[in-house]
């Protein structure tokens, strides 16, 4: 079906938080195209490119599509399994291809530039003009009409700029704007949470998800938390007001997903904060097959007056383990009380033609339906924090999701790497606790970051005429700078029967501060969010543990690798014959 708006994603994309109900008058979706330029030299600054002007500047780009994407240049529709990521990114664009295109020389710096008119209605007249960036990867700074708004440092998740003192009075009562953005990623993004993106997928730099604009009063709902008891049929909301003092009221109303009354109550603001225990009847749980979700209106008063208002939902379910019936097996998966199966795929989430971001919506449902129709209960979302609507449509049609949080890339184990990841980690969970679609957590895969990402594949699929490694080789470059100390068996001695085997004998990590520290994050984990299921790292091979060994972890997780389809259908029958309901 055509878009009928003439912009990409029109969608408001918060569907978990909204304030929000029709664009134009009381928010502004500002996606589609914004003047745009590279900066190869980092001159913009120097040249005050974010000072308002009257020259045009020549690009055009396309938001929310990161500038790697072909979409981001309007030409999505030529996207597919061959054809996705645009030459224009690259310095030397006739020598990349699809070899190299995740390491060559490409602009680091871009700079967006829009016009923005606020209206002049009830809506937006005494309010603060708050614009928000879904992410944009990954340093940004902004400014409107010439003043600095600040700088924000991350890839995947949302913030914002107050830029109400910075506007403009233009005719009939509305203000005016000049937003420019200036995002840098650095090639050298070892540092950064960047997942897949470190020399496995293509780069996503730039801004990839929906910059909107929104009224608010300084008085207002800034997060909430909600967390289901399902055993005592309880809502548990935790609600933080911004500004709010002992005179404001927070009234909850809560419909249910089929018959029954709303319910509808009225708390007080103490300390800025609403901490209240609803009782839920009737009782719908949710689930992949019933995906029951209740309404919530959350509506905030200060003497009386109501100054916010934000629309949310949740599902009452439950996510835990419970023992078997073997004491000598492991604990069996319960969703609601009832073991369950997990069957599924590893959902990459990356798109021909935008990359990190999806074309339209349609996409998200379309991958959940044929999910679901061939037989999966869930999905693991690998390394990548995704859009909130993607977990929106999980959440109401029904499929459960394991995310992983992104690793820094090889030689990012570092002071910065790991705050980076922590404050990334911290804040993702912050964001998407409320989605009952989302039963595990998932820190660290395969020790990615740690000196398990490029050599553990070329044991896996090693390039044709590779020359072997013996003792007397250097290691890879790309290990370089790695604190970890990687030991190399002579191959001569080596008699593997598969890749995993050589793997093992080949490559094992030896890392004990590495370990501590994924344990710690372990813990941080389970404190943010004690209503989850958490992992470790998906597939260990620290030297100094059993290979797939984990530290403390909820979930046992590992991974076979095998080109012989033979081998691997003997392989899967055995692990099938050992396998039980829960397991």
């Amino acid at each position: 079906m055509p878009n009928p708006y003439g912009y990409p994603r029109p969608e408001y994309p918060r569907p978990e938080r909204q304030r929000g109900t029709l664009e134009g008058l009381d928010w502004l979706n500002l996606n589609g195209p914004w003047q745009f330029r590279f900066d190869p030299e980092r001159r913009g600054e120097q040249e005050h490119w974010h000072q308002p002007d009257d020259l045009q500047w020549r690009e055009q780009i396309i938001v929310p599509f990161p500038w790697e994407s072909l979409s981001a240049w309007g030409e999505g529709d030529a996207a597919g399994n061959d054809n996705y990521y645009s030459t224009r990114v690259f310095r030397n664009p006739l020598e990349v291809n699809r070899q190299n295109h995740r390491y060559a020389p490409r602009y680091e710096v871009g700079w967006y530039r829009r016009e923005i008119k606020i209206p002049d209605n009830e809506h937006w007249r005494g309010k603060r003009v708050i614009v928000t960036i879904g992410a944009a990867d990954f340093f940004t700074d902004g400014w409107c009409n010439g003043f600095h708004l600040g700088h924000h440092e991350g890839g995947y998740l949302p913030f914002e700029y107050d830029i109400t003192d910075f506007l403009k009075p233009g005719e009939n009562g509305v203000l005016l704007g000049l937003l420019i953005l200036r995002v840098e990623d650095p090639m050298d993004n070892k540092e950064q949470p960047v997942g897949k993106q470190w020399r496995w997928y293509t780069t996503n730099s730039g801004i990839w998800q929906t910059v909107f604009v929104e009224p608010r009063n300084r008085t207002h709902i800034d997060r909430f938390q909600l967390a289901s008891d399902l055993n005592e049929a309880a809502e548990h909301f935790i609600v933080y007001c911004a500004d709010a003092g002992d005179d404001c009221t927070l009234e909850i109303e809560i419909t249910p997903p089929k018959e029954g009354a709303s319910i509808s109550v009225k708390c007080p603001v103490q300390d800025g904060i609403v901490n209240r225990r609803i009782p839920i009847q009737p009782l719908y749980p949710w689930n992949p097959n019933e995906p029951h979700l209740y309404s919530v209106i959350l509506r905030l008063s200060r003497k009386g007056e109501l100054v916010d208002v934000v629309r949310t939902y949740f599902g009452m379910r439950s996510i835990g383990p419970a023992p078997t019936e073997d004491p000598a097996a492991p604990m069996a998966l319960c969703l609601n009380g009832v073991a369950r199966y997990l069957r599924g795929a590893l959902h990459q989430s990356y798109y021909p033609e935008g990359i990190y971001t999806a074309g339209d919506v349609q996409t998200f449902k379309n991958d959940i339906a044929y999910a679901k129709k061939v037989g999966f209960n869930f999905l693991r979302i690998h390394i990548k924090i995704d859009d909130p609507l993607l977990l929106y449509y999980a959440d109401s049609m029904g499929i459960l999701i394991m995310a992983d949080f992104p690793n820094f890339g090889e030689g990012g184990d570092t002071a910065l790497g790991r705050r980076r990841f922590e404050e990334m980690m911290r804040l993702a969970i912050q964001r998407d606790f409320n989605h009952p679609s989302i039963f595990a957590w998932c820190l660290f895969n395969e020790t990615w970051g740690f000196g398990g990402q490029v050599e553990f594949v070329e044991f896996i699929s090693p390039a044709p005429n590779k020359a072997k490694v013996t003792e007397g080789n250097p290691p890879p470059a790309a290990l370089s700078g790695i604190k970890s100390d990687v030991a190399i068996a002579n191959t001569e001695t080596v008699k593997a029967k598969d890749a995993a085997e050589a793997a093992t004998a080949r490559l094992k990590l030896s890392n004990q501060s590495s370990h501590v520290w994924v344990q710690k994050m372990w813990e941080l984990a389970k404190k943010l969010d004690t209503t989850r299921l958490i992992e470790d790292m998906s597939v260990v091979h620290w030297e100094h543990l059993d290979y797939y060994a984990h530290g403390d972890t909820d979930i046992n997780s590992w991974h076979f690798y095998m080109h012989d389809y033979e081998k691997a259908k003997e392989h899967i029958q055995k692990v099938v014959s050992a396998t039980y309901a829960g397991s």
